[in-house]
């Protein structure tokens, strides 16, 4: 206010001529219809009516646009091949648009793959392919179908039966080997059923690293042997304590990185393995514990070969049931036989063995174990079967002509084990 009151009291050499006072000024210009506020040229001429060619389309004559019409038209004057008026059903289905459709598109491609996993691993997971991956539909090849090497449920009309003259060659050579054993004692015959445990472990071991697993194999193998001895030396009380020793070590396999892959999944494949394996055949040296023991042994071993004897014959005469997915060469036929024959020698043979047949005409403590080892026989077996078909393998091995490995002759028997000790526990044929 001092400024407008006095102004020469601003700058000096600054006067004020004025006082504008903004929003009160008169527009200098008139505002005409059709004029734009920012341009400073004259109105133009009135705007073309709606229905009129724009003044550029007049001009272009020629161009890939040329041909268009722009214009609005009425729904009856669209063409009758224009895309708006063909349904929805008659477009063509381009490669993009086909996978709306549910069709494959043409050509191989990221989407006409198909995921098509094999069901079991495969022999050789460390093969270098050959060249890029093409989209097929890859059928598995079915798991080769083991032959009655380690049971006797097999039908008949097989093609790949097994050399019956080199089977029965081995199967009287073991019999003569364990006989010895037998006769020599139980030292014998407790390192006879280690070793036989441990070379099982072995073909484990060694038919899970083919089908691509890594599990700690020697530590396996060990502990397979050490809970055989363990039983029979220091009775029940050496089993949890292997076993306890056992997960500790495999853990730190693979923590010290010894392997390395799926620590996980391969201590399990370990710890199966030994259970499986070690738990089940430790009840071998439990029972050699005893006075009775070879005679409880003995007896075991006799029934598990009835049964896969008897299997064996009754189903190559008159096998024709399948018995179960996981072993399509067993049949039904030869599992009765089989658990028939197991009870008759159970009753016939073992009854006239120390424990079981403990007084002339007694057959009770026979008769049992004829029963319990005619059931657990076939599951043992079936079992096995189940395994090697997870797998991929026809046979755990092949150091037994005719028979495959250790573990395909004595997988009955890893089961009739447990199977006679307790029934000889629940009757009270243990002399200690």
């Amino acid at each position: 206010m001092d400024e407008q009151q006095n102004p020469g009291a601003g700058q000096p050499g600054q006067v004020f001529e004025e006082i504008r006072i903004l929003g009160l000024e008169t527009a200098d210009d008139s505002v005409e219809p059709g004029r734009s506020v920012f341009d400073e040229q004259p109105a133009s001429q009135d705007l073309p009516h709606w229905t009129e060619q724009p003044a550029a389309a007049e001009t272009a004559s020629s161009g890939p646009w040329s041909g268009l019409d722009d214009s609005p038209k009425w729904a009856d004057q669209v063409p009758a091949d224009h895309e708006s008026q063909q349904p929805v059903g008659m477009i063509d289905k381009s490669d993009a648009a086909a996978l709306f459709f549910d069709d494959d598109p043409p050509g191989p491609g990221a989407g006409g793959m198909e995921f098509n996993p094999p069901l079991l691993p495969p022999e050789s997971p460390q093969q270098p392919q050959a060249g890029p991956a093409v989209a097929t539909t890859a059928v598995p090849d079915a798991p080769a179908r083991r032959g009655p090497a380690g049971g006797g449920l097999g039908g008949g009309g097989r093609s790949d039966a097994r050399d019956m003259p080199m089977a029965i060659i081995t199967g009287i050579a073991l019999g003569s080997l364990a006989l010895i054993a037998f006769k020599l004692g139980t030292d014998a015959t407790l390192a006879l059923a280690t070793v036989l445990l441990t070379l099982g472990a072995a073909e484990f071991f060694l038919a899970a690293r083919r089908a691509g697993y890594q599990p700690a194999s020697l530590l396996g193998i060990v502990a397979v042997a050490a809970l055989s001895l363990g039983a029979y030396w220091r009775f029940e009380a050496a089993i949890p304590l292997v076993l306890g020793l056992t997960v500790l070590f495999s853990l730190l396999w693979y923590l010290t990185g010894v392997d390395r892959d799926a620590p996980m999944l391969n201590v399990s494949v370990t710890m199966f393995g030994v259970l499986y394996i070690g738990l089940l055949g430790s009840y071998a040296g439990l029972m050699l514990s005893d006075p009775n023991g070879i005679g409880m042994l003995l007896a075991a071993v006799l029934v598990t070969v009835g049964y896969d004897t008897g299997g064996l014959l009754v189903g190559k005469m008159v096998g024709r049931t399948p018995l179960a997915a996981v072993s399509p060469n067993k049949t039904m036929e030869g599992l009765i036989g089989g658990m028939g024959v197991a009870f008759a020698v159970a009753v016939l043979v073992v009854g006239r063995i120390t424990p079981m047949g403990q007084a002339p005409g007694d057959l009770g403590s026979a008769f049992v174990l004829g029963v319990v080892a005619a059931l657990a026989a076939p599951l043992g077996d079936l079992c096995e079967s189940m395994i090697k078909r997870d797998l991929g393998i026809k046979d755990m091995g092949t150091v037994l002509p005719g028979h495959g490995g250790f573990l395909d002759r004595f997988d009955a028997l890893l089961f009739v084990l447990p199977a006679t000790y307790y029934t000889a526990r629940l009757l009270d044929l243990f002399a200690a």
